[in-house]
């Protein structure tokens, strides 16, 4: 109950506060999902957040993302990856291989999405906050030691399975998904293909940062950019060749699962 309380009180005096630029929630979430080549992955996301404002990154990216603005950080990425190839162990170079971010405006009722390819190109939108609309039901399953209530909304193509705590009162979730009268603490998609499990929580005093480089993403529609990137994901080859201006030869080519699709498919419709 403590624990459950000083959260609460956390969260209403933030709420109340002029500055808003901390956040006073930090929620590590493992991303299940698939490559387009079939491939199972397991990603960690983060969510930090208030109650007018959030940011939902990779921080492995985040931290590459780092390194990579400043001259310093560039020669320490640069000595990191002259010592893993020096000692053969080219797995333990952090990457960058998760684009996107979303940060959330409650106070502006808006959400920026950015996303990307590493080396094909980095797209940002912005959109209105809007809630899914949700229809709660009656189960009820813990989740990290919270009783969650589950709801059900169809979003953008896909219909999703949300466990919310009410416990913990802040209208917010993984990804784009919030609007319920509790945090999302799991979310899966019908499909299978995209699931969100929270798998750390806790108070925090750290600051919502901008999103570094956000002036080198190609602002586009929502639509556009999910267009780009199928298209990405369909010819991967071809689609690097035409960005780099020279064609690329990959021995036995690369098999792409087409059933597999992005958070959002309702870009299939034609317009």
């Amino acid at each position: 109950m403590k624990r459950i309380l000083g959260l609460f009180m956390a969260l209403s005096v933030a709420a109340g506060m002029a500055a808003q630029e901390k956040s006073d929630i930090e929620v590590s979430y493992d991303y299940h999902h698939f490559h387009r080549t079939g491939r199972e992955q397991n990603h960690q996301m983060i969510l930090l957040a208030n109650a007018k404002e959030s940011k939902f990154y990779n921080p492995v990216s985040h931290y590459v993302d780092s390194l990579e603005s400043t001259p310093e950080g560039k020669e320490i990425y640069k000595q990191m990856q002259l010592s893993a190839f020096t000692s053969g162990k080219m797995g333990s170079i952090p990457k960058k291989s998760v684009f996107l971010v979303v940060v959330k405006d409650a106070e502006n009722k808006e959400q920026t999405v950015y996303d990307g390819v590493l080396g094909f190109g980095a797209y940002t939108y912005t959109e209105p906050l809007e809630a899914q609309q949700w229809q709660i039901g009656d189960s009820t399953k813990t989740v990290m030691g919270y009783e969650c209530v589950m709801a059900t909304c169809d979003y953008r193509g896909r219909h999703w399975t949300a466990w919310f705590a009410p416990e913990i009162p802040l209208s917010n979730g993984p990804w784009k998904l919030g609007g319920l009268p509790g945090l999302i603490l799991e979310a899966a998609e019908s499909e299978g293909q995209h699931s969100f499990t929270a798998d750390g929580i806790s108070q925090s005093g750290r600051t919502i940062d901008p999103v570094i480089g956000s002036e080198n993403y190609e602002k586009v529609s929502r639509i556009d950019m999910l267009k780009t990137l199928r298209k990405f994901e369909e010819d991967p080859i071809g689609s690097l060749s035409t960005a780099w201006g020279k064609s690329i030869k990959v021995v036995g080519g690369v098999e792409i699962d087409k059933k597999l699709d992005f958070l959002e498919t309702d870009y299939k419709k034609k317009r």
